[in-house]
């Protein structure tokens, strides 16, 4: 568990996906270091992170640590963004459904709440294809646009439909 001031620190790299690249060797590494990790230049330069992925391996863990009980069984993975990996945790998924080679899109949700209490939001990621369904279902669940323009004439002239 972390703190809400930490939390507060790290804001806009964990809601944002930013990493930084090497100028030297073009090492990219999330979350961003003042070196790369891989040369140990100092010539870095920050840069945002792709929002959609694929899964490289996972792993689920049924027995999750302190803080994640509630979220059992917890899909941890390793995903590709461009030319960055990315360990981050899976929703909206079933282990079942899980497969190597999922593309999958970030998303903001809540995770485990810190020592003082506070629940903070941190990026996810979904599978592609959710994010999918859910915009052919909002399309599907939209208003039928010959009765929106007879209520738009209707209450342009003052009258109900």
């Amino acid at each position: 568990m972390t703190t809400i001031q930490r939390i507060w620190r790290l804001r806009s790299t964990l809601l944002r996906l930013r990493a930084t690249r090497c100028l030297d060797c073009g090492y990219v590494s999330f979350p961003p270091k003042a070196a790369c990790p891989k040369c140990g230049s100092r010539n870095v330069v920050r840069e945002e992170l792709p929002k959609e992925g694929k899964v490289l391996t996972y792993t689920v863990l049924n027995v999750p640590i302190k803080g994640f009980e509630d979220q059992a069984p917890l899909i941890v993975a390793l995903i590709k963004l461009g030319d960055a990996r990315v360990l981050a945790q899976l929703t909206d998924v079933k282990p079942e459904d899980m497969e190597i080679g999922m593309e999958v899109v970030a998303t903001v949700r809540r995770t485990a709440p810190t020592l003082d209490g506070v629940v903070p939001y941190v990026v996810k990621f979904r599978p592609k294809e959710a994010e999918q369904r859910i915009t052919l279902t909002a399309s599907s669940t939209s208003t039928n646009p010959a009765s929106s323009s007879k209520t738009n004439k209707a209450s342009e002239s003052g009258q109900t439909p």
